[in-house]
């Protein structure tokens, strides 16, 4: 869910976040193949890229090259393959949609390395998802940084949609000529945006976890018939029962609820991190997901006034943390009144609202140990005068850099994660004002500071007219575990993770997915922030993941588990980062 909005700068980790798709390793040097071939890759980690079709309901055009390629990484176990303690592969999925797995693995794949690792140990991997980053084809409507600036630029200018029914009309004639530039796009190139539900790519991960098993038989057969005249082949009974290990967050999770559900006997171990309602995303219906968005909002404040002087926007005069919250709110009441002209003297002319100032707290909400005390620096110098941390926070400072060369091009995540998200979405083309108004008073009403901005990234999908070939839209749900194996079921009952009090999936909705898979089992992290892993580590969380993973017992009912650190104070511990 992206945005300049909150779900996107939450569920999205920054909609304004670009990559250089040049990166420091180039991708193109790996020659695509229908297996795993690994490339040795930045420094520390191993490299590929995975064709599959573009179509699983018609595989036989692949022939005629439908295809796409994955860009696949993993970050090797401690141990060999052979070691009998080699616990096998977790796939990864840091969410978004649009985030990039290659980028999570980079971030955090020692961490998550880490997190699993016990008595066995696994290697890590993960992959960027079809249309997306390092994949190709890219998702990308557009064909150059000139057409994308111009494109958000328009879309700021405009009012609210949910104001009158004049705007409201000029934001979703905008929204449809989006939508009509993304048509265009997938005519002029490579098709993709009709193929990149999460039904696609559920089944994409099917194929790597089977690939994964061959590439181990494989190796594990050569091994043990080296030097012999003929190697069998690896068995194709096991590589076509292969299970998968899967870690999902956030959007991830909603990745993770759909393969379990298309592919229950084909699960082995699965946790998911910050849930999400599946049956709520395929209605474009956000309105859950914000309910303890304002408990986040209060933490921020309440810790501040407990931490005095450590935090920027305290003083002495305070009372509580009322006080410090009443400051902030009349600052951005008076921008939105009076919204601040901005020249930065490098092209850049703009203006400065107070929902800018709020979107800048959409990261330190997710990670509050690395960024609340630098979000009370950037609030406390705009409370002074000075704009210039949060201008940069939204980069609407700095060059306009936007006739950089085709090498140069930036990984824009917005796209892709139109094309997927509305995609799992229905379709909601039709909806008028009066609906649109209505959703958004709601979204306010348990959300003053981020409603609108959480309806705004819903009502992106209102211009959205590239319907996927392959949707999946439930029953969300699965059988029994049987930790024998029996086929149709999966090795063990879902494994979900929340904190206490998360800005955008709220721990009531892993209690919801819960119910709809029998012995699963919910961990509450009694941190705040997006998803138990980057809000705080835990090692109390860290021992139930271990002994899940190694043997598929399930933690009490009702377990809790105390954060290893809270912000405000030095945290010595490994811990998650946002993926970017």
């Amino acid at each position: 869910m992206s945005i300049i909005t909150l779900l996107g700068v939450l569920l999205s980790v920054s909609s304004l976040s670009h990559a250089r798709l040049s990166d420091y390793f180039n991708w193109t040097s790996i020659e695509p193949t229908w297996s795993l071939r690994y490339t040795p890759c930045y420094e520390k980690y191993e490299c590929a890229r995975l064709l599959l079709p573009l179509d699983w309901l018609n595989v036989q055009a692949a022939k005629d090259n439908d295809t796409i390629a994955l860009a696949v990484i993993k970050l090797p176990a401690r141990v060999d393959v052979g070691d009998k303690s080699f616990g096998g592969t977790v796939i990864v999925n840091p969410g978004g949609p649009g985030d990039s797995g290659v980028t999570e693995i980079l971030k955090n794949g020692h961490f998550l390395r880490n997190m699993v690792d016990g008595n066995l140990h696994f290697e890590v991997l993960s992959f960027d998802p079809r249309g997306m980053a390092h994949s190709t084809p890219v998702a990308d409507c557009y064909d150059s940084e000139v057409e994308r600036t111009v494109a958000t630029w328009q879309n700021r200018g405009l009012g609210r949609f949910d104001e009158s029914r004049g705007s409201f009309g000029q934001q979703k004639a905008l929204a449809a000529a989006f939508g009509r530039r993304c048509e265009y796009a997938e005519a002029q190139n490579p098709p993709i945006r009709k193929f990149m539900s999460s039904a696609s790519v559920a089944r994409d991960m099917l194929e790597i976890v089977e690939q994964i098993e061959l590439t181990k038989q494989s190796e594990l057969l050569s091994r043990s018939t080296r030097g012999k005249a003929q190697q069998p082949l690896a068995s194709t009974e096991v590589v076509k029962t292969a299970r998968i290990q899967y870690y999902g967050t956030s959007y991830g999770t909603f990745l993770g609820n759909t393969f379990l559900s298309m592919f229950p006997g084909r699960v082995h171990r699965m946790i998911l991190d910050g849930v999400v309602v599946p049956e709520e995303w395929v209605e474009v219906d956000w309105r859950s997901n914000i309910i303890d968005t304002e408990n986040a909002v209060e933490y921020f404040y309440k810790t501040c006034f407990e931490a005095t002087s450590k935090c920027a926007l305290w003083r002495d005069s305070d009372g509580s943390w009322k006080s410090i919250k009443a400051r902030v709110d009349e600052m951005v009441d008076e921008l939105d009144t009076n919204p601040l002209p901005v020249y930065a003297g490098n092209g850049v002319q703009t203006f400065l609202t107070g929902r800018d100032v709020l979107a800048t707290m959409g990261d330190p909400l997710y990670t509050p140990l690395d960024f609340f005390e630098s979000l009370a620096v950037m609030l406390d110098d705009s409370l002074q005068g000075n704009h210039t941390r949060v201008l940069e926070q939204l980069g609407l400072s700095g060059q306009l850099d936007v006739c950089s060369p085709p090498s140069e091009r930036r990984y824009d995540m917005t796209s892709a994660g139109i094309a997927n998200r509305c995609g799992d979405g229905k379709d909601v083309t039709g909806y008028g004002f009066a609906y649109w108004k209505s959703y958004t008073r709601e979204l306010m009403a348990r959300s003053p500071l981020f409603g609108y901005d959480v309806a705004s990234t819903a009502f992106a999908c209102a211009g959205w007219t590239l319907r996927p070939k392959h949707r999946f839209d439930g029953p969300f749900t699965s059988p029994a575990a049987d930790a024998r194996m029996r086929a149709g079921k999966p090795s063990a009952p879902l494994l979900l993770l929340s904190s206490f009090y998360d800005p955008i999936t709220p721990l009531s909705s892993a209690h919801k997915v819960a119910k709809a898979h029998p012995g699963a089992r919910v961990v509450v992290q009694k941190s705040v922030g997006h998803c138990a892993s980057l809000s705080a580590p835990s090692e109390c969380t860290n021992k139930i993941v271990r002994t899940y993973m190694e043997t598929g017992q399930m933690p009490a009912a009702g377990v809790e588990c105390e954060p290893d650190c809270v912000p405000w104070k030095h945290c010595p511990h490994e811990r998650a980062r946002l993926p970017r």
